[in-house]
């Protein structure tokens, strides 16, 4: 009877450890969709979008990548924030980036798959050439920020490849999916769609 009782509680510790660990890795593989209607555009310019949530770890990165670099010359760029203002925004600003803040449910489109940090980039006709993530694996765990390489690429200069978006769900219902503990979003700014 021992035994059989000390097999249950191993075989019950082996599963929630097994469930956990596969969803922390889950959340490394999840991929998310882009909204190419939140491209800005500047005719006869190239333009880049950084669409970021002040709620997501991989945004912060990305603030702290611009705050760093300053807006790029000869392409209009612009930072779509969703949800609350970020701390970072005041730095934002005084370097020189256009702000345009968001509340995700009043995007028309469907923001149930939407994830950030994603980045949009538009030709000098307004077409949105790009709409995907920053770098091949996630920039809270290391991945360069490689938006300025995108954009050499798409301007002729080099080959373009399209990366994932890894990060953070927008949506609630996204969220609860993906995360259905509340490990991850249990203290994040929801939208309900």
């Amino acid at each position: 009877m021992k035994k059989l009782f000390l097999t249950f509680i191993l075989s019950c510790w082996a599963l929630g450890t097994l469930g956990l660990v596969s969803q922390f890795y889950g959340w490394h593989l999840m991929s998310y969709s882009s909204n190419t209607s939140l491209a800005s555009t500047q005719p006869g310019q190239w333009s880049v979008t950084h669409v970021l949530s002040e709620s997501c770890k991989c945004s912060e990165k990305i603030f702290e990548y611009l705050i760093k670099r300053g807006p790029a010359t000869d392409v209009h760029e612009e930072v779509i924030l969703l949800g609350k203002p970020p701390v970072e925004l005041p730095s934002l600003i005084a370097k020189g980036f256009v702000i345009r803040q968001l509340d995700p449910n009043e995007i028309k489109d469907d923001i149930s798959k939407l994830g950030v940090p994603f980045l949009l980039i538009t030709t000098p006709k307004g077409d949105t050439v790009y709409a995907g993530g920053y770098s091949e694996k996630p920039v809270k765990d290391g991945g360069p920020v490689r938006d300025l390489e995108i954009l050499n690429s798409l301007q002729g200069k080099g080959a373009v490849a399209n990366f994932p978006i890894f990060g953070c769900a927008v949506s609630r219902k996204l969220q609860k999916l993906v995360d259905p503990f509340s490990m991850k979003y249990s203290n994040q700014v929801t939208h309900e769609l």
